[in-house]
């Protein structure tokens, strides 16, 4: 009763049960909406936002890999590929003054002139690594400055690459360019060096932050996979090595990381170009669209809420009605009025109350009686029961004398005459296995067989999975005897017993079927009716009408028992027992 109170204590109320109902309700389509929506939405709003970040960036790193092929090109014709550097290498072998002036003068004006049809080139000059000489330079070259130092951005058929980084104009404003320095392999004479920068305008188109259309920042990293540019230093700091998708094959990348998007493209030559775009600028339109659907369900929710509350006060006075109904109900108080609520759904509800109330005082009525025909079953049992301790040791003291004296069948008949005994008189209880009966049931035949000193076959049709099934005690040997005693002919007798499952009803047919004379219907009721006094009985017979009152007490109306006979044609026995309800018999 205490758990009973206890579980009752925990459940939940009609009150909360319909607000949880009425908010799921409302909830549920609600995200399931929104979430399509959401996907719906982010898969526009993202492939339209990225697919124009990744075409800003296409052209961005086309563009700086255009710059960098048009200052490799043009580093090709001052070279001695070219004739300006065959004209450059005499420039240097040469000792005459005159021919060093004359080339002078030809070397300028074709690096003028390649810097006049490249309007994107800068500073360009040729320098002199053993003596530390600048020559021909086109602009006014800041003092000591180190090829070592610039920041490496790749390297290409011994050329390198360098930038961003500071122009190496003296007098310039010190914006950002990219650079080149091409070793000029010159016969007979000392390394020199072609070193082209871009002007000081092209980085800042190159690497604008407008053409995205939020705020975003360029990360350009080298070859070696280290930041040699970011437009934000603090998070992406200059030298440090990135570790980002895409970094290593020809493609584009999307990564995110922190508060940040990372959106890259890596170029053929090497290097990567990335932008960086904050990730609350990236989902400024997702934040605007959750910040509606909230409003939206909350709205949702407070309407959910005050239609529960009147959905309760509405169906609470009747349920409190029925409740009540149940209380006396538990209190054995079976005759008070009936009454009704007025309501369609909860008069219904009441009438069937009421007719389970009538139905319950029937079945407590059954119950008592099913209960005093059992008490009484057991009575009659104890009749078969006489001093089994006395009956036992008797028969060990013939099977001794019987043994002693060489009596073999005298000594397997008492054996198996005392397996039976010890069955019947067991204390195994009602229920047991089938294959214990089986077993029980074959002793008997042997017996019978000792007895008439006559020939009959008993065949067997069970699955094996069966002989575990738990089945009521003393049900096959009473039919058997029956078939022994009322079917089988003189010659050729045969008893076929079939065991088998219909598992639609869920039930256990036993079927025992013999080819003898066959019995009236007149004779069919005396069988069923014969067990009144079971000492008249001869051998070990129970009698049939002993098996329906066992059937009849374990499972009243949902076992089956019938005899189907003809004349001339043999005898059909069947038993139909639930397979449900013999554990819990057990």
């Amino acid at each position: 009763m205490n758990a009973i109170s206890l579980r009752i204590r925990k459940a939940k109320s009609l009150k909360s049960r319909l607000i949880w109902i009425l908010l799921l309700s409302g909830l549920i389509p609600l995200a399931l909406l929104g979430w399509v929506s959401y996907l719906s939405i982010e898969e526009i709003t993202s492939k339209k936002i990225e697919s124009g970040l990744f075409n800003s960036l296409n052209q961005g790193s086309f563009n700086l890999s255009s710059t960098l092929n048009n200052m490799d090109y043009a580093s090709l014709q001052l070279t001695n590929e070219g004739s300006v550097g065959q004209r450059m290498s005499e420039y240097l072998t040469t000792d005459s003054i005159y021919q060093k002036l004359e080339l002078g003068q030809s070397i300028q004006q074709n690096l003028n002139l390649v810097n006049f049809t490249n309007p994107n080139l800068g500073v360009t000059f040729y320098y002199l690594p053993k003596t530390r000489e600048v020559k021909f330079e086109n602009l006014a070259i800041e003092p000591g400055f180190n090829f070592n130092e610039l920041p490496k951005l790749t390297e290409r058929n011994g050329v390198q690459f360098y930038g961003p980084h500071a122009s190496l104009y003296r007098y310039g404003t010190k914006n950002q360019v990219f650079s080149l320095v091409r070793p000029l392999n010159l016969s007979g004479a000392d390394p020199v060096y072609l070193y082209i920068e871009t002007n000081d305008k092209l980085f800042g188109q190159i690497m604008d932050k407008q053409q995205y259309g939020m705020n975003a920042y360029n990360v350009l990293i080298n070859e070696q996979g280290g930041i040699v540019y970011s437009d934000l230093p603090k998070t992406f700091q200059l030298g440090n090595y990135a570790n980002y998708a895409g970094t290593a094959a020809a493609d584009t990348f999307k990564e995110k990381r922190g508060d940040y998007y990372l959106f890259g493209q890596h170029d053929e030559q090497g290097w990567t170009l990335m932008v960086v775009i904050p990730r609350k600028d990236f989902e400024k339109e997702f934040n605007k669209w959750i910040l509606k659907y909230i409003l939206i369900v909350s709205g949702s929710l407070f309407i959910s809420l005050i239609f529960a509350y009147v959905l309760w006060r509405t169906v609470y006075r009747p349920l409190r009605k029925v409740g009540n109904e149940i209380q006396l109900l538990s209190m054995s108080k079976f005759d008070t009025p009936e009454s009704y609520t007025d309501i369609v759904e909860f008069d219904f509800l009441m009438q069937k109350y009421y007719q389970m109330r009538t139905r319950i005082q029937e079945l407590i009525g059954e119950v008592e009686q099913r209960e005093h025909n059992k008490r009484q079953l057991e009575v009659e049992k104890l009749l078969y029961q006489l001093n089994p301790h006395f009956i036992h040791n008797t028969l060990n003291t013939i099977q001794w004398l019987a043994r002693k004296k060489g009596h073999t069948e005298i000594d397997q008949f008492v054996s198996v005459f005392t397996r039976i005994l010890h069955y019947n008189l067991g204390k195994k209880g009602e229920i047991v296995a089938l294959r214990d009966e089986l077993s029980s049931m074959q002793d008997y035949v042997a017996l019978q067989r000792v007895r008439y000193d006559c020939e009959f076959r008993i065949e067997t049709d069970i699955e094996n999975q069966l002989l575990d099934i738990d089945v009521p005690r003393f049900i096959l040997q009473p039919i058997v005897e029956n078939a022994l005693y009322h079917g089988l002919s003189e010659e050729d007798g045969q008893i076929t017993l079939r065991i088998y499952t219909r598992m639609p009803e869920s039930k256990l047919v036993i079927e025992v079927q013999d080819n003898g004379n066959g019995m009236t219907p007149e004779e069919i009721a005396k069988v069923m009716l014969e067990e009144k006094n079971p000492l008249q009985k001869s051998g070990l017979g129970i009698g049939l009408d002993y098996v329906k009152r066992v059937l009849g007490s374990l499972y009243g109306n949902d076992c089956s028992f019938s005899i189907d006979s003809q004349l001339g044609q043999g005898t059909i026995v069947k038993l139909m027992i639930p397979l449900a309800v013999m554990d819990s018999e057990k």
